[in-house]
């Protein structure tokens, strides 16, 4: 009788208790606290994974600042593009099926699909969509995508006018559309709507009891984190969770730690789950396999992770930690980042979640439960890379900005009337921008981001500072092209974090 209650006080404690995890001579527990106090996270989970199972899972810190509701191993964040390897395994699903070949033309299923270059248009296959190599620069086109009101048939119409920054399969650059155009080919093919498609293959079989594939579905769910970002203080503040249904099948997963463990375990027993198997070991190793290179040098950088080679495969990132091959993807989403890893040959994996998008402790807490696995661990991941990151204690965007600040001079004029702001912009791809003059401030919106406001002021000759109170958006330099004092057009971007391109908005007449 008594070894049976020591049984089941074993099995209802959590794993955190009896987990004997040491990193940098602290226990687990005090080395992710510290981090946590580094780069000002209110909460995060973690989850690792030893031997092809979970030895230890726990949530540390709040779901939201100043509220004291606790983090813990169930709580829910958004994995963002973790949710691409889902969609690349759905992919290899239908082609192992017969159903499809990634080396399809995608207008085969889209017909009327049409991108800059006439080549991509005419060549374009499924792989290329997967692997990021149809031509256009990372994250290009995501400020009329991500947070949009279009709907995935209208992105897919806009990738038209992206202008591509290298030829056609002739490099790597991160393309959040093509999971898009992956989830419409899966519908084609299957019958079946994405989420449907990936409920019924994937996060059903695994017990995925505690994620959605959608945020309207977040309604049927408790213990949830609210984002944080920093506004333009710099202080942490909560943000509202952004709705990416749009983006589906690139980004619209969100999950707990225990769930996601499940999807890494998966990964690391060749596609077995509590001795089941969810998928084949052949649809698996055809999601890791390398089919786009990443070009870094394959050595003399002086790279601490002794790094050699990067890649991409159906959803997951594909390189090497001293020696040692290993498989990954992290996810940015409004306020939050996240990553899930692992070391295939040691059978050792993680998942980490965090509910603040201005850290990297998604990278050095992988960095520093690698060595931990390899038995390598010389230094303090987390310490070198906020060293790197955060220079002399400054956020960067913050030193851009003062910068820009320093640099106002309002005595030097633009070569228009302010006045002459106040009117209607448009652009193919972004939709209507308006400007309209409120007292002595010139307030805009833009119609596929409808409830986000902006406002225009001047900087410095023709260029004006324009800020949005949405703070992932957040602000940029505004060019103006005037001609004879009249207004001909409007430059306006995102934050990098969304997307590194101008938009021109033409006034019209």
């Amino acid at each position: 009788m008594k070894k049976f209650l020591i049984f089941v006080i074993l099995y209802l404690v959590p794993y955190s208790i009896f987990a004997q995890i040491t990193l940098m001579g602290k226990h687990i527990d005090d080395y992710v606290t510290e981090c946590m106090t580094r780069w000002n996270i209110p909460g995060v989970s973690i989850a690792v994974i030893e031997n092809g199972q979970v030895s230890y899972v726990k949530g540390y810190g709040v779901r939201e600042l100043g509220k004291p509701e606790k983090v813990d191993e169930n709580t829910i964040f958004a994995v963002a593009s973790n949710t691409k390897a889902f969609t690349g395994t759905s992919i290899a699903i239908l082609e192992s099926e017969g159903k499809l070949n990634i080396d399809d033309r995608v207008s085969k299923y889209i017909p009327g699909i049409r991108f800059n270059n006439p080549i991509t248009t005419e060549m374009l296959s499924i792989k290329d969509v997967l692997t990021h190599r149809v031509g256009l620069g990372t994250f290009q086109g995501d400020f009329i995508t991500w947070g949009t009101n279009l709907s995935a048939a209208e992105l897919v119409n806009n990738l038209q006018y992206i202008k591509p920054v290298y030829d056609y399969r002739n490099g790597y650059g991160y393309f959040n559309s093509g999971y898009v155009i992956a989830g419409e080919i899966i519908m084609q093919v299957s019958g079946k709507f994405w989420a449907d498609y990936v409920k019924e293959k994937l996060t059903d079989p695994l017990g995925m009891t505690r994620t959605s594939l959608s945020e309207k579905d977040l309604k049927s769910f408790d213990n949830i984190v609210t984002p944080h970002t920093v506004n333009y203080d710099y202080n942490m503040t909560p943000i509202p969770w952004r709705n990416s249904d749009n983006l589906g099948p690139a980004a619209s997963i969100n999950s707990s730690a225990v769930d996601m463990a499940k999807w890494v375990m998966m990964q690391i027993n060749e596609g077995k789950f509590e001795d089941k198997e969810i998928i084949s070991k052949k649809v698996l190793l055809r999601t890791h396999t390398p089919f786009n290179l990443i070009s870094v040098p394959s050595h003399g950088t002086g790279n601490l992770a002794n790094r050699h080679f990067r890649t991409y495969g159906l959803g997951w990132g594909i390189s090497d930690f001293k020696g040692s091959l290993f498989i990954e993807h992290s996810g940015g989403y409004d306020g939050m980042v996240s990553r899930t890893a692992f070391l295939p040959d040691k059978k050792f994996g993680l998942v980490i979640l965090t509910n603040n998008d201005q850290n990297e402790l998604i990278t050095s807490l992988m960095y520093q439960l690698f060595d931990y696995a390899l038995g390598t661990e010389k230094f303090n991941w987390d310490s070198l890379i906020f060293v790197n990151t955060v220079k002399d204690g400054i956020n960067p965007d913050k030193a851009v900005w003062d910068e820009i600040r320093d640099k106002k001079d309002p005595n030097l004029k633009p070569s228009f009337e302010m006045t002459e702001l106040a009117g209607t912009y448009f652009n193919e791809q972004a939709g209507m921008l308006k400007v309209i003059k409120e007292g002595s401030e010139y307030n805009v919106s833009i119609s596929t981001r409808p409830g986000m406001k902006g406002i225009l002021r001047h900087w410095r000759n023709d260029t004006l500072i324009c800020k949005f109170d949405d703070l992932v958006v957040g602000r940029c330099l505004a060019p103006v092209e005037a001609k004879a004092g009249k207004i001909v057009m409007i430059k306006i971007k995102a934050a990098d974090f969304i997307d590194p391109l101008y938009y021109e908005f033409r006034k019209s007449e």
